[in-house]
């Protein structure tokens, strides 16, 4: 039975596996490894999840989100269309379409995860998060602090006793936690940080400069003019 592991990120998620002897992270349908954190409607109500949400998001605003991880543990719904989800739903879309990855990928039926969750979460959207799971079909076994989980993947856990610094700069927040190992137990013991300081928000600040230094207003350009505008900042993402 293998139990996979879920990045379940602000504007990327990717999904891995143990392969015997190390973590393998696993190709989407498109053959990437990341997979947008975006989903959307199409034109004829077909869910959309990934890479294919994301080209609409520009030309289908409203019927198209991204960065709803910055809403989960709300009651806040979001409106697609004339349909309406809560953040855990959105999340639940995403899990789910990483999950047909991981089973088509290692060719069995997956129903285990553990998801890596950032240290700031509250107890709410902790639950948002194992709730998300159930709505995928997914049992979560675990939810991880993304501070743990980078210094576990960076082999940290190797050290016998020692406090780490850890910098997370992610597409939607920028946090920094201190974590202590000791007797084999790496604990989060503070965390701070900013929700609204991330790679989307560098790219709006960009975007803002690039129209207010053309002299143009962003609502005024047509959807192929955003285009050109957001290609310059989507390397930040």
């Amino acid at each position: 039975m293998t139990i996979i592991g879920i990045d379940l990120g602000t504007t990327n998620s990717l999904v891995a596996f143990w392969n015997e002897s190390e973590p393998a992270c696993i190709q989407n349908a498109l053959g990437h490894y990341l997979t947008p954190s975006v989903v959307g409607i199409d034109d004829d109500g077909t869910v959309l999840v990934g890479q294919s949400a994301k080209e609409r998001l520009l030309t289908h605003p409203d019927l198209t989100i991204a960065d709803f991880k910055r809403l989960m543990g709300s009651d806040r719904p979001v409106k697609l269309g004339d349909r309406s989800f809560l953040p855990e739903e959105l999340s639940a879309l995403l899990l789910r379409s990483l999950k047909s990855d991981a089973e088509t990928h290692c060719k069995e039926t997956i129903s285990e995860v553990v998801i890596s969750v950032p240290a700031y979460f509250n107890d709410l959207q902790r639950k948002a998060t194992i709730n998300a799971g159930k709505l995928a079909g997914l049992t979560v076994e675990r939810l991880i602090n993304e501070p743990t989980a980078a210094a576990l993947a960076y082999g940290l856990n190797n050290v016998e006793e020692a406090q780490f610094l850890v910098f997370d700069l992610g597409g939607g927040t920028f946090d920094v936690s201190i974590l202590d190992k000791y007797e084999n137990i790496m604990e989060v013991r503070a965390s701070a940080g900013d929700n609204y300081l991330g790679g989307n928000d560098f790219s709006a600040i960009m975007r803002t400069l690039i129209c207010e230094q053309s002299q143009i207003e962003w609502k005024t350009l047509s959807p192929a003019e955003k285009n050109r505008v957001a290609r310059h900042t989507y390397p930040l993402n």
